[in-house]
């Protein structure tokens, strides 16, 4: 076994490698022998996929632990939120286990659930973070079940503290991602509380955040308290971008007793 944890950063390294692979393989294209328009048209058809390959490269650098650690800072955050830790937590989208290991570590006498998906386009796997979990030494604590955060499989009310980072987003299985927030409220304790951090100013996935904001009120939450990421945590500009961090928030607060 590795004796250092493995924390795979949001960026999906196969996407990357695909933008970049188009994007080199046009620019090679214009050192062909052919008409110089179609040389001029393939460069300019090039400039659009090195941007995005640029863009997910560098944020790549900066989420990971050698580069800035800001996906590690972004977690950081998520945990300071969290007033009371002692209680039962749920870490919905758990990816390769970062969160909910800093969460173990900072409340010892928590008792722990990470699901996620863990589908096929994404690098990170339940055996990850149980080996992860087993190197920081906190897996007596932590159970990783696969399950789809738009169907949590447990009853009502199971859970003192339900944790959440950009996962609602990425929930394939339903449309309308302010009830895959609802099923996660759904399992919350009367009195208990929540931190969720995701693109929740994107209105085209999220709707409006004022009618965001209604919605959520609507079903029993109290005390919502809202931070916009940019404001809270110093990013570097590129991350600003809205298609990596620009439209992030965070949402926290209590479910109604």
């Amino acid at each position: 076994m590795t004796t250092k944890p493995t924390y795979q950063t949001w960026i999906r390294m196969n996407k990357l490698f695909i933008f970049l692979g188009i994007s080199l393989l046009l620019l090679l294209v214009t050192l062909f022998p052919i008409p110089v328009y179609l040389r001029l048209l393939s460069g300019m058809l090039a400039l659009p996929f090195l941007y995005i390959a640029f863009i997910l490269s560098y944020s790549t650098y900066q989420f990971a632990a050698f580069g800035g650690s800001y996906q590690s800072k972004i977690h950081d955050v998520i945990v300071s939120k969290v007033d009371d830790g002692s209680g039962i937590i749920l870490d919905i989208g758990t990816g390769s286990g970062s969160l909910i290991i800093k969460l173990a570590k900072r409340f010892p006498h928590s008792s722990l659930t990470g699901i996620d998906f863990w589908g096929q386009n994404w690098e990170y796997s339940k055996g990850q973070c149980e080996q992860n979990a087993e190197i920081e030494g906190v897996s007596d604590r932590i159970h990783f079940l696969k399950a789809s955060a738009s169907k949590l499989p447990f009853p009502d009310a199971e859970f003192d503290i339900v944790v959440s980072c950009l996962t609602f987003h990425e929930v394939k299985d339903s449309r309308n991602k302010t009830d895959v927030m609802k099923e996660a409220l759904r399992v919350i304790k009367p009195g208990g509380t929540f931190v969720f951090m995701d693109l929740f100013l994107d209105e085209n996935t999220f709707g409006k955040k004022t009618e965001l904001v209604a919605d959520l009120t609507m079903h029993g939450v109290v005390e919502l308290k809202e931070y916009k990421l940019t404001d809270i945590l110093p990013l570097p500009k590129i991350l600003w971008n809205k298609k990596v961090l620009g439209n992030a928030m965070v949402l926290s607060g209590k479910k109604a007793k």
